[in-house]
């Protein structure tokens, strides 16, 4: 952390003042993401995706339809809280540093596909993981191991797939939630629908726990063309192909269960570690011929 707080501050001290046209858009976008989206990122943003990027909430919760954009829009947010809200940290926390980098990436290609004068003027320096912002802003992207992500002190905390996280009690309440005791940070869940023994599931359908959250929910009729990217000829596609419970949730971004599992879901995630290698089972083979 102090690491980064020196980074930070180096940056800072090379800034150079910014052209008054750049300045002028980027004082207009602190209150209009959707305009730092169209300005800087040539990202038009779907209606949906708008709602998602102004809600000006503490707690956001995000499920949406398979392609729908949702990991595009977290990724837009981050830049432009960043890049707009001087000296602050954002953390992206995905199940495995993986999957946290698929969000980064996502991030990286906006920074890089922006016009250079505007990156030169924004960006002070990109790293796999970390992003600094010449305003003195980071950007880190972690899995969600207890032990990696104490001792962070966050400003917005931007969680993908939050419906797969092992130990999701303990991460939630007690390891994202203290490091914005002191921020009144933003946290921003989203996922894809999994099992309903989750934080993830209780903060969208629990009566007394989802209170305080701002939800926006999107099921596939909500993002076909023209309202978003999705053609309608690919859902009647897979509806063909899908058992119903699987389409019902990846699709309608409902809370499902597989009626021929004979495990429940949650217990199937509380089984996997993302961050394990995958069996070469060809050397496995190996070791018993000898």
């Amino acid at each position: 952390m102090e690491r980064l707080d020196r980074e930070a501050d180096k940056w800072l001290a090379q800034l150079q003042p910014l052209d008054t046209q750049l300045e002028d858009d980027l004082e207009r976008a602190k209150d209009d993401p959707a305009f730092f989206a169209e300005r800087f990122l040539t990202f038009r943003p779907y209606s949906y995706q708008i709602a998602v990027l102004i809600d000006k909430s503490k707690r956001i919760t995000v499920r949406m339809s398979r392609q729908a954009g949702k990991t595009t829009t977290i990724a837009v947010r981050a830049i432009w809280f960043a890049a707009t809200h001087p000296r602050t940290l954002s953390l992206i926390v995905a199940p495995s540093l993986r999957q946290s980098m698929i969000m980064m990436d996502r991030v990286q290609g906006f920074l890089y596909a922006m016009k250079t004068q505007d990156r030169k003027a924004l960006i002070g320096k990109i790293q796999r993981t970390v992003i600094w912002f010449k305003n003195g802003s980071q950007m880190v992207a972690l899995p969600c191991s207890p032990n990696l992500l104490r001792g962070y002190t966050a400003h917005q905390v931007l969680i993908d797939e939050a419906a797969f996280f092992r130990d999701d009690e303990v991460i939630f309440y007690n390891v994202l939630y203290p490091m914005m005791a002191t921020t009144n940070g933003t946290l921003i869940a989203s996922s894809t629908p999994w099992g309903k023994d989750s934080v993830f599931y209780k903060i969208n359908s629990h009566p007394e726990i989802s209170k305080g959250w701002s939800k926006h929910y999107v099921p596939w009729q909500a993002c076909v063309k023209p309202n978003g990217p999705i053609e309608p000829s690919f859902i009647e596609e897979v509806k063909q192909v899908t058992p119903i419970e699987r389409f019902r949730r990846e699709y309608d971004a409902e809370f499902v269960e597989d009626e021929d599992s004979y495990f429940p879901q949650d217990l199937i995630t509380k089984c996997i570690d993302p961050d394990l290698a995958m069996i070469d089972e060809s050397a496995i083979l190996a070791f018993h011929r000898r």
